[in-house]
């Protein structure tokens, strides 16, 4: 009898076990380099690097799913003594379309750009953002 109940069980629990794991997506990463410029009205422009990092701190990118419009990354640039970047793992697979904040009639140019993550790639971009400072 106990071994008549382990065969009706065990396959019981095998099957329920397998019904709550999770299928992982297939995920991607995107790394960007932003240039914002121009600063100044002339040159040269002599901003301390606090203030570079402030700039560039105000801009963020957003990456939004093509399919269900939802956003999936909304992050601030961060600047490494050059230009801002923005490295981020684990995107899911997928068409995305990104645009920047804040957004006027220099940052729509060229916005929203369509990015494509592929699974265990790095999607690499660089963009340039006109500030419209003549």
């Amino acid at each position: 009898m106990k071994t008549y109940l382990s065969y009706i069980c065990l396959p019981i629990i095998f099957l329920m076990a397998c019904a709550s794991e999770a299928v992982a997506p297939e995920m991607g990463a995107l790394d960007v380099k932003v240039t914002i410029g121009p600063l100044c009205p002339v040159e040269p422009c002599n901003k301390t690097i606090e203030e570079l990092k402030s700039i560039y701190a105000s801009y963020s990118l957003v990456l939004t799913n093509s399919d269900s419009k939802a956003i999936v990354l909304d992050q601030k640039l961060t600047y490494n003594g050059t230009n801002g970047l923005i490295k981020s793992t684990n995107i899911a697979v997928g068409q995305y379309e990104m645009s920047i904040k804040p957004e006027n009639i220099f940052t729509k140019r060229g916005f929203p750009k369509t990015i494509i993550i592929e699974k265990n790639k790095t999607a690499s971009l660089e963009i340039e953002v006109d500030t419209g400072i003549r």
